[in-house]
């Protein structure tokens, strides 16, 4: 009962906020707005408002069409919130669940989602929000989460084995290991990881370490190289495919043309830089954050087992102390791939 009402009142926010019912053409626009959503017609919403938005219904709105444009609308969100709760690995499941829906853009998309919604509610924390307020919190906190489950798709070989207790995922296991190298300088144990020559992607103006990291336990022959870029704060940067280092056409294969490297997944010089543990630290902070106070009990529970299982602690039916770190990250990771 509880996730229907839920995904009526997601899908009549932006609605109620700007005064359901109107009238006038301002009015009219919002409901058109509103059909728009409800068809599917992100791109759409995204050119009809973009361009022009100023008030709380616009920023609303196009929140809501670019997690539609990543794959991800809503609905979508909280059914596989719900659904992952009945798994014995309940942020795993999630994971998932989510991967499998998202599009090729989703993180740049639910990163663009959220900064909309950050344009009407700029601070969940604050005990006096409306319940409109606390609505546009729970809609941060699920991109929030979104991206996090994106993220890992983007790191992992295979995601569908995320968490089944199977075999090892190499790629996997190559991206803990370079997000440790770029953390501590260390080498794990199960890897081999090489530091190259700074490059200039000057398409961007960003300058990057590229890292090629080999799996120890690879039964490849020769082992199967995996490419990553760290950048000067000690981070990886989450990458896709490949690309020369000043044109951002991707190809699968680092040996198609020469010159390729690791593809950074955002193609924007003036974006937020996005890196693993950017993602899978802050984001994830941020947005476990956005849902206290805002969401329903059984969600609220949800949310506190996913952050225990992150922080590798119990869930005793209240939610576990301290933030995620991102050596919680590089653990929990590495416990689900085995």
């Amino acid at each position: 009962m509880y996730k229907k009402f839920m995904i009526v009142s997601l899908l009549c926010l932006a609605l109620i906020m700007s005064g359901c019912g109107s009238s006038d053409t301002e009015g009219e626009s919002r409901l058109e707005t509103q059909q728009m959503l409800d068809s599917g017609d992100y791109t759409g919403v995204i050119t009809k408002l973009e361009a022009t938005a100023t008030t709380d219904s616009d920023y609303i709105a196009l929140g809501a069409a670019y997690m539609g444009k990543a794959g991800l609308s809503l609905s979508d969100i909280v059914n596989s919130l719900t659904d992952s709760s009945a798994s014995d690995s309940t942020f795993s499941g999630f994971v998932t669940s989510i991967a499998s829906s998202s599009s090729s853009t989703a993180l740049t998309d639910l990163d663009t989602a959220i900064s909309y919604y950050n344009q009407v509610v700029d601070n969940c924390s604050d005990a006096n929000l409306s319940n409109s307020e606390k609505d546009i919190c729970l809609y941060v906190g699920l991109s929030s989460t979104s991206s996090a489950a994106v993220t890992i798709d983007l790191i992992a070989g295979d995601i569908s084995t995320f968490g089944d207790g199977g075999s090892d995922d190499e790629k996997l296991t190559a991206s803990t290991c370079a997000m440790n190298y770029a953390f501590d300088r260390t080498n794990n144990v199960d890897c081999n990881v090489t530091q190259s020559a700074d490059v200039n992607f000057t398409i961007i103006n960003k300058i990057y370490s590229p890292l090629v990291v080999t799996v120890n336990g690879d039964v490849d022959t020769p082992d199967s190289p995996y490419y990553y870029l760290m950048n000067d704060i000690n981070q990886t940067v989450l990458t896709k495919d490949f690309c020369l280092l000043n044109d951002f056409t991707r190809y699968e294969d680092i040996n198609a043309i020469a010159n390729l490297y690791a593809c950074p997944v955002n193609e924007t010089p003036s974006a937020t830089e996005l890196t693993t543990a950017g993602v899978l630290v802050d984001v994830l902070n941020n947005g476990i954050d956005s849902f206290s106070g805002a969401a329903t009990e059984e969600m609220q529970g949800d949310i506190d087992e996913f952050k225990c299982e992150l922080l590798g602690d119990t869930y005793t039916g209240s939610a576990c102390a301290g933030d995620i770190a991102e050596q919680n990250i590089i653990d929990y990771l590495n416990s689900q791939n085995n």
